[in-house]
């Protein structure tokens, strides 16, 4: 199991309606599906810790917020959702991520080349992205709230 959506459908986790009863066999396939999880929880983290650009977690984070509103996803994009400046700071994040497979880029132009998260040979990225899209705030979206909080005065 690699989704935590997928676990809230089969145990029903987000239905008020009925009572989650789990006996014998039911209760170790729960435990079991839970530790599933956890386990890819960890493997997401130890991807990010291994990454060598610094930039390299920031990236694949910012890929996994944007893809829940963008169908492509361009360099631009990433460069504005981390609120960063230049190109140049995120040039050697991607060529880690593409080497380490954990990103695919398609070059549509010399300029325009669309990035995604490598989900199919990674599936552990799924539940990155459900996790940073429910609970990560990107620093281009706290810099909107701070600049709408500046604005109440």
């Amino acid at each position: 199991m690699n989704s935590i959506i997928d676990l809230f459908e089969k145990y029903h986790l987000n239905s008020f309606d009925e009572a989650l009863e789990l006996r014998g066999n039911d209760k170790v396939t729960f435990i079991n599906d839970l530790n599933s999880l956890l386990e890819s929880i960890c493997r997401i983290f130890d991807k990010l810790t291994t990454i060598f650009s610094l930039r390299g977690g920031q990236v694949l984070m910012s890929l996994a917020k944007l893809e829940s509103y963008e169908d492509i996803i361009s360099k631009t994009d990433v460069l504005n959702c981390l609120n960063i400046d230049r190109r140049e700071k995120l040039i050697h994040a991607f060529d880690c991520l593409l080497e380490q497979n954990y990103i695919k880029i398609k070059k549509k132009s010399s300029k325009f080349h669309m990035v995604k998260l490598n989900e199919k040979e990674n599936p552990d990225f799924t539940l990155l992205r459900e996790i940073v899209q429910k609970f990560w705030t990107s620093p281009q979206e706290e810099k909107d709230k701070a600049k709408l909080w500046s604005r109440i005065e």
